[in-house]
């Protein structure tokens, strides 16, 4: 293999490594080892985001490794966390037969967002928003709740019924065409990055670290949903 090529293994390996996250995640889903699989879908959130850094700075972006690292995100951040809270709920002796519809709908809409996003163009210079919520952003969102919701801290964090609005709104989130800001744009201001810390600071001191986490994930979704009501109402 041509040295010039090794440079395409770092970004793939990553996503490869992702994917075995994700497998690794359902079967602990299915088994009833939550905390297990819960974390194992933030570490490929985690590795979603590093991929794509990865191949940007190695000049090693590629076709196929936009194909791979979409199929990736299907499995370890749109099934995995579905399965996690439809394990989850059935676990807890919820009712199922809202659980299957709202699961099979994380699924769809994750395929789409997904689907749509490959066909997309460019961003353009500058333009840091996504079209929707990423299917990242939202399977983390999902695995977010199963995990503050077993925390030992903070055991029944949220209630059951919380579960299947959920899935619902981050659903239709990833299928809208609401433009989100990435993480940068909204903590990359001089004035939003020390209170953003501050405030994530408070809430692990009272909370738990996945609390602290999950509630400031819904914060980002509560800000950005109002960003886009604002310049609706106001355009520039």
């Amino acid at each position: 293999m041509k040295s010039a090529n090794l440079r395409y293994l770092v970004p793939n390996g990553i996503t490869f490594a992702s994917l075995l996250c994700g497998i690794y995640a359902m079967m602990a889903a299915v088994n009833g080892r939550y905390f297990m699989g819960g974390t194992l879908v933030l570490i490929s959130y985690v590795l979603d985001l590093f991929d794509g850094a990865a191949a940007r700075r190695l000049n090693a972006s590629s076709e196929f490794g936009l194909q791979l690292d979409s199929l990736v995100d299907m499995v370890s951040l749109g099934v995995a966390p579905s399965l996690l809270i439809f394990s989850y709920l059935q676990r807890q002796g919820e009712d199922m037969f809202w659980v299957w519809p709202a699961t099979a709908l994380v699924v769809l809409a994750g395929a789409y967002r997904l689907a749509r996003f490959n066909l997309l163009p460019p961003k353009k210079t500058g333009s840091k928003d996504s079209v929707g919520l990423t299917i990242s952003a939202g399977g983390a969102t999902l695995a977010l709740a199963v995990l503050a919701d077993i925390s030992p801290r903070y055991a029944d964090f949220l209630p059951n019924w919380f579960f299947i609005p959920l899935m619902i709104i981050v659903s239709i989130l990833m299928v809208s065409r609401i433009p989100y800001p990435s993480f940068e744009q909204v903590f990359g201001h001089r004035w939003a990055t020390p209170l953003g810390l501050s405030g994530a600071l408070i809430l692990w001191y009272w909370l738990s670290f996945i609390n602290a986490w999950f509630l400031c994930i819904i914060g980002y979704l509560t800000l950005s949903l109002a960003r886009a009501g604002w310049r609706w109402k106001y355009p520039s």
